[in-house]
């Protein structure tokens, strides 16, 4: 798997997974864009991968931000000339419990980044990749928005929620070589999981695989560790008939 000539930006590259992810993507050839709101935790990352003779530039960056996505993402394409690969991993998990407990405003603040934010992504990004008749975007997901585990409603929700654009995208753009996929990195060791004693580097393989699709790959698909996992089944909107 090679990304060798590519311009691939990853959001939430900090730390945890999203910095595991940006090096990979520099391990394996890409010129990776490294945002977040921590530049002093991006300039590190970069310095990581200028050290293993990578390159990459950083762009601070709160995607929840509509307006600061589209500046940043065109700014992208104005520099390099193209962004092949968007890997949307930036999220949060900061209102935990009942939703009897859980007031909208938290809730709402989840669906901010991990939701929202993500579509700003993509809606800055697509019309770019469709001209450019290539992209491979990768939206981190969560195994949680299938098992929806109690006092989790808003990540979940959130979750769930990516894994259906997910499928709307990937058929909107299908045509146009862009590909769409979601992957659940698996209970691995981060900031908002620090209990785990897996690393987060185990989500490395499964996002450079999506991220080097070849054309005509699998798209609207949702994996872990390159495995797919099931997404909830196409509502059938004829139900007068039955």
């Amino acid at each position: 798997m090679s990304l060798a000539g590519r311009v691939a930006l990853v959001t939430g590259a900090s730390r945890g997974i999203g910095r595991e992810i940006a090096l990979g993507y520099a391990r394996t050839g890409a010129h990776v864009i490294l945002t977040a709101r921590d530049e002093a935790r991006l300039v590190a990352v970069a310095s990581e991968i200028a050290d293993a003779s990578g390159t990459s530039d950083v762009v601070p960056l709160d995607v929840s931000d509509p307006e600061a996505v589209r500046q940043a993402i065109d700014r992208v394409v104005a520099r390099h000339g193209r962004l092949d690969v968007l890997c949307n991993n930036a999220g949060v998990s900061n209102a935990r419990g009942p939703v009897a407990e859980v007031s909208p405003e938290a809730f709402a603040g989840v669906q901010a980044v991990n939701l929202i934010g993500l579509f700003a992504c993509c809606h800055a990004a697509l019309p770019h990749m469709i001209a450019a008749g290539y992209g491979r975007i990768v939206n981190v997901s969560s195994g949680t928005a299938i098992m929806c585990n109690p006092g989790e409603s808003a990540y979940a929700a959130s979750k769930a929620a990516v894994n259906a654009l997910t499928i709307a995208m990937a058929k909107e753009a299908q045509a146009s070589n862009v590909l769409v996929n979601a992957m659940s990195p698996g209970s691995v060791k981060t900031d908002m999981n620090p209990t785990s004693d897996v690393p987060p580097s185990e989500a490395v393989p499964t996002a450079v695989w999506l991220a080097a699709l070849p054309d005509g790959g699998p798209t609207g698909r949702f994996y872990r560790f390159m495995q797919e996992l099931p997404m909830l089944p196409e509502i059938d909107l004829d139900w007068k008939s039955r």
